[in-house]
Parts: structure tokens; C-alpha cells; sequence
């Protein structure tokens, strides 16, 4: 214990050569660990605006084909997947379906195009709750069958109010053009989903238009109780499914087929005839396999984290290292009388070890401390609607770090700063006692 007092005394006594190396770590600390952060939240907070936006964690699509040979995206019986489902059923927290269409809104003598996506609002508890309303009110949705809920970008396009009748047409999903009304029940500031908004409608209503009967869908979404489960039940969902039904391959890229079908152009899709199937093929995807990209671009940012934050550990050991060559010369003196009074080479080594963790861990600790400010700091900070309302929290940005990685780092770059004061620690402890007095 002797060593570890006369290591924090020193670590104290020397205020300023203290200040500067833990400063150095302090620094190095916090830009790792806000980048870490950053990219963590930003990660899970897209992961979870898209399974908002998507209705789910988990997504099940069925396409068949036609008389023609197009193919089309619909679901018509429930069994094999109902069937399929029972594989992860104390997984599920809930399930929904939909449907969507590209359709044109006309309004006297405007038209523009929205992607519009049917919901069952009985599946969907907490939808509607979601929905940041500008004007109208959910009740409102919920009781008009033809009801419509539009982003209020669009709205201000058109020159529309909540209550007026507007006319939507898209095609089917045999590719034939369909026309209906409907009426706006409310508008919503949209997080402009992957640069196009979406708007809503009842499953029913949409089903009409895309000449689709009741009871039918396009792609069941399934939330689960976990998301870290979520390839887990991806690949069990996907072996039952694949056991009773057609499937489409997880390795095989079908997002240039999904765009075609999710904009109604199904009934326009050709399938050669040595590729056609019986009745409903399935797909099975997850929302992991829409953030490829983004998991990419963290891993690239995390990359660039870890090289600074490497760097900077590699400038403090070299620091470290100088500044306590000169230490042991400043101190050769005490350490002669130290050695003369008794201690041991093994105490004098470790005075040098245990400041150099005091220092480094002292560092780290400050480091973290000042990013979780700034952290928090940002993350009160309310952004309007844009762009990159995606990539935020409802208008806030979301941090997130580990306590296990957190951790992790702060042993590095402790273990680190000790390596670099073995040199001059082990020189210290061979000094001779009489030799080290003399040079008083």
C-alpha cells in the first residue's frame, strides 16, 4: 500500500505535469467516445424510425403469378403464414398488415403524386400515436372509411383542408388504373421517409382501389418483443415458411423487384415461364437488411473513432514515456533516499505504474464525464423538420453508448499508459541507492 500512497501523493503534488497528461487522455477519451455515441444513437434511432415507418421489425410479402405470367403482390390465404408464425410466437409483441400503391392525388386542377399506405387501424394500437397531427385528429381517421392522412407538404401543394374530397388514382396490382374517393381527415409534419413522404389511408379502402378483396395484403409486419432477436426470428420464420411455401432466397438481391411492387407496377413485371411458381411465393426480410448501407457508413465512422482515438493514445504513451524520464531524473535523489530507507526495487516500479493509472484513469474518467455533457447537451437541443428528421428522435439527436465497451476503452487506455512508463519505471528501480544520493 506504501507504493499506491506515495504514487497519489505525487500525482497531486505535480498539479501541472498532471494536468496536461491526463488532459491529453481526457481529450483523446471524449472525442471516442462522442463518436461512439453518436453513431450508436444514430443507428438506433434509424433502426427505429424505419420499423415505424415500415410497421414492424420483421416483414413477410407474398407475390404470385398471374394468368399472363406478371407477377403481382398480394397475399390472398393467411394459412401457411399463420402456420409459419407459430415458430416465434412468444417472440411477437404484435403483427399488421398492409398494402401500398404510388397513386396521384387530383384536386381541381392539381396532381401529385404520394405513396400511400393502407393500415388496419384495429392492429395497429399506438399508429396513430405517432403521427405528430397538424390538423384533424385521429378519431376523425378512424371513424371515415375513405379517410386519408397526408403529410402537410402535400396539403399546402394542393391548396387542400381537412374535411375536402380529393380523387386518388393508382394502378392495381394487375397494372390497370383505378380511381376513387376519399376524404382528408387530417395532415401530419412527416419525417420525409427515405426522401418521399408517406401518406395514409384505411387497408380496406386501399385494397379496393388496388382491386384487392378484403381480408388481403400485401406484407405482414411483425414487431418483436426483442429487436436483438430479430435475425434469430427472421431465419426460424424463414425455415418454417420455406418448409410449406415458395421463397424467395434471403442471399438473393430483390430491392429493384420490391421498389416495382411496393409502386404498383406488379401487374407490369413479366416472369419467364421457367420461373413461374404456384400459388404464394414469400419473402422474408428484416429491418436490418434496409440499413446495410447505413451500418456501412457507422462502421466507417466508428473507424475513423478508433484511428484518431489510437493516435492520440499513441502521442500520450509517447508523452508519458519522455515525461517520465525526465521524472525519474528529477527524483533521483528521493528515489536513492527511498532505497536506502528500505524499499524495494518493486516499490520504486510501482510509485511510476500506479501514477501513470491514477493519471490515465483519472483522464478517462473526465473524458467520459465531459462527452456524456455534451452528449446530453445536444440531445435537448429540438430540430425542426428536415431532411435528416430521419436520422433524429422526434426532432432530437439520440446518443448511445455500452457500459461494456465504455468500460472496455477505459482499461485500454489505462493499460496503455502504463505500458509506456515501464521504460523509466524499471530504470528508476535499478538506480543504486549510494549512486542515486550522490546525485543530490
Amino acid at each position: 500500500m506504501q507504493p499506491l500512497r506515495i504514487a497519489l501523493r505525487n500525482v497531486v503534488r505535480h498539479r501541472k505535469r498532471t494536468l496536461l497528461l491526463g488532459g491529453a487522455v481526457a481529450f483523446g477519451f471524449f472525442i471516442f467516445t462522442l463518436v461512439n455515441g453518436f453513431t450508436g444513437g444514430l443507428l438506433d434511432t434509424v433502426e427505429s424510425n424505419l420499423a415505424n415507418a415500415f410497421g414492424g421489425h420483421i416483414y413477410v410479402s407474398g407475390t404470385e403469378v398471374s394468368e399472363l405470367g406478371s407477377e403481382i403482390s398480394v397475399v390472398r390465404d393467411t394459412a401457411y403464414v399463420d402456420a409459419a408464425l407459430t415458430v416465434i410466437k412468444d417472440q411477437i409483441a404484435s403483427y399488421n398488415t398492409r398494402s401500398a400503391a404510388n397513386a396521384s392525388l387530383i384536386f381541381g386542377s392539381k396532381e401529385e403524386t404520394q405513396f400511400l399506405v393502407g393500415v388496419e387501424i384495429d392492429q395497429e394500437a399506438g399508429f396513430l400515436d405517432s403521427l405528430t397531427f397538424a390538423e384533424g385528429d385521429p378519431e376523425a381517421f378512424r371513424a371515415t372509411e375513405t379517410g386519408i392522412l397526408l403529410p402537410t407538404e402535400m396539403i399546402e401543394k394542393l391548396d387542400l383542408e381537412v374535411g375536402e374530397s380529393i380523387i386518388v388514382k393508382a394502378p392495381t396490382i394487375n397494372g390497370q388504373l383505378s380511381i376513387g374517393d376519399f376524404i382528408i381527415t387530417g395532415s401530419f409534419q412527416s419525417q420525409e421517409d427515405f426522401g418521399f413522404a408517406v401518406g395514409y389511408t384505411h387497408i380496406k379502402s386501399l385494397n379496393t382501389l388496388l382491386d384487392m378483396e378484403a381480408g388481403q395484403f400485401q406484407t405482414l409486419n411483425i414487431y418483436l418483443k426483442d429487436l436483438g432477436e430479430v435475425e434469430q426470428a427472421t431465419d426460424a420464420l424463414y425455415a418454417e415458411l420455406g418448409s410449406l411455401a415458395p421463397v424467395v432466397p434471403r442471399d438473393i438481391d430483390t430491392s429493384s423487384r420490391d421498389f416495382a411492387l411496393a409502386f404498383g407496377l406488379g401487374g407490369l413485371i413479366s416472369v419467364d415461364e421457367a420461373d413461374r411458381w404456384e400459388g404464394t411465393k414469400f419473402d422474408v426480410t428484416n429491418v436490418d437488411d434496409n440499413l446495410e448501407g447505413l451500418n456501412a457508413l457507422v462502421n466507417v465512422m466508428n473507424a475513423i473513432g478508433l484511428t484518431i482515438f489510437l493516435i492520440i493514445i499513441l502521442i500520450i504513451m509517447v508523452g508519458v514515456m519522455n515525461s517520465y524520464r525526465m521524472v525519474m531524473i528529477e527524483r533521483t535523489p528521493e528515489i536513492g533516499t527511498m532505497r536506502a530507507m528500505g524499499v524495494q526495487r518493486g516499490g520504486i516500479r510501482n510509485i511510476f505504474i500506479w501514477e501513470a493509472f491514477f493519471i490515465a484513469f483519472g483522464g478517462a474518467i473526465s473524458g467520459l464525464i465531459l462527452a456524456l455533457l455534451v452528449m446530453g447537451g445536444l440531445g435537448l437541443i429540438a430540430f425542426g423538420p428536415s431532411d435528416f428528421s430521419f436520422f433524429l428522435d422526434r426532432g432530437h439527436l439520440q446518443f448511445a453508448i455500452t457500459v461494456p465497451e465504455t468500460l472496455g476503452n477505459i482499461l485500454l487506455i489505462c493499460v496503455m499508459s502504463v505500458a509506456s512508463v515501464l521504460i523509466p519505471a524499471r530504470a528508476a528501480a535499478r538506480l543504486k541507492p549510494a549512486e542515486a544520493l550522490r546525485a543530490s
